[in-house]
């Protein structure tokens, strides 16, 4: 499996089964879904409770990726998994480009502004489609919304 220490990722998330013959349709959680492709081993955690798989196929459809587990063979153990997040060890993440951090990364940031003045931690990156957006909440538990762009 995976060192204990090192941090696991979830890039998906199983939403249902395909089939009969055990595939599960996953809802990519990553900007890079092509990653699937290449996936040998993944980890199921379901409500915590962590399962090791070897991948024995994966294909896009719409907007999920088509999972086939080896030794996962039929609807009613699929169905088991339904809501699990899948999930591989930090150092099996893409590498970004400098400058380009995974959310992960981000949350739990403390925030300063030019001054040097703490102005909270980041609690939660919002998706907006033009840029990402930092939910920033200080120690009177009052949210500040920044947006993530450079000159800011």
């Amino acid at each position: 499996m995976q060192n204990d220490q090192e941090l696991l990722i979830s890039i998906g998330q199983i939403t249902t089964t395909q089939g009969i013959s055990g595939e599960v349709r996953v809802l990519p959680l990553t900007d890079f879904p092509e990653r699937f492709d290449k996936l040998k081993q993944v980890i199921l955690n379901q409500n915590g409770e962590l399962t090791s798989w070897a991948v024995e196929s994966a294909r896009q459809h719409k907007q999920f990726i088509l999972l086939k587990l080896a030794g996962m063979d039929d609807l009613n153990q699929a169905r088991r998994f339904r809501n699990a997040l899948i999930q591989v060890p930090e150092s099996e993440l893409i590498p970004l480009p400098d400058g380009q951090f995974y959310v992960f990364q981000i949350i739990g940031l403390a925030v300063y502004d030019e001054d040097g003045a703490y102005l909270g931690q980041i609690k939660e990156v919002l998706r907006t489609g033009s840029n990402d957006v930092y939910q920033i909440i200080n120690e009177d538990n009052k949210e500040l919304l920044v947006p993530a762009l450079r000159e800011v």
